[in-house]
């Protein structure tokens, strides 16, 4: 009898709790489904790990987009320039779409706005370290000829 007893307290308590995989307060998200399959995504988490093998890179754990966002006021829409990854835990690559990247410089801002980092000169893909630097948001300035292209935020995750 207390064997039984003992079964049915453990099951009640079993079933009165919910369990989840995967439980974040996040901002946003939804499910979508297509003809190709179907994806659950969330927006304002920054919590991952990301692998990468030689046939290609996966972010896994709590779902995380890669995201930016251009903060300047007037954006140069005929100049192509990408930023990624983002959010980050090591690397990001700067990508400019243009022959003449050599008139490109940049400047990257802590949260404080202090200078932090600066290259003239740039390349078609340009990329740099953000491990040494703590946890925060980051404001990454792109010019062309001292005229402000594009800015955007970065996030870096340790």
């Amino acid at each position: 009898m207390k064997t039984k007893s003992l079964l049915i307290l453990s099951f009640a308590i079993f079933v009165s709790n919910r369990i989840q995989a995967q439980n974040n307060t996040v901002s946003a998200g939804a499910d979508a489904e297509g003809s190709n399959g179907s994806i659950s995504y969330s927006i304002g988490q920054v919590v991952y790990t990301s692998a990468t093998g030689i046939n290609g890179s996966i972010n896994q754990g709590v779902q995380q987009p890669y995201d930016y966002d251009v903060i300047t006021v007037i954006e140069h829409t005929e100049i192509e320039l990408n930023l990624y990854p983002n959010p980050t835990i090591g690397q990001v690559n700067l990508t400019i779409a243009d022959s003449r990247t050599q008139e490109y410089s940049l400047s990257l801002f802590d949260a404080t706005g202090r200078l932090i980092r600066q290259d003239s000169q740039l390349n078609g893909l340009n990329s740099f370290l953000m491990e040494s630097f703590a946890e925060g948001a980051y404001t990454l300035s792109v010019y062309k000829k001292d005229e402000l292209v594009k800015s955007f935020r970065i996030i870096h995750n340790s």
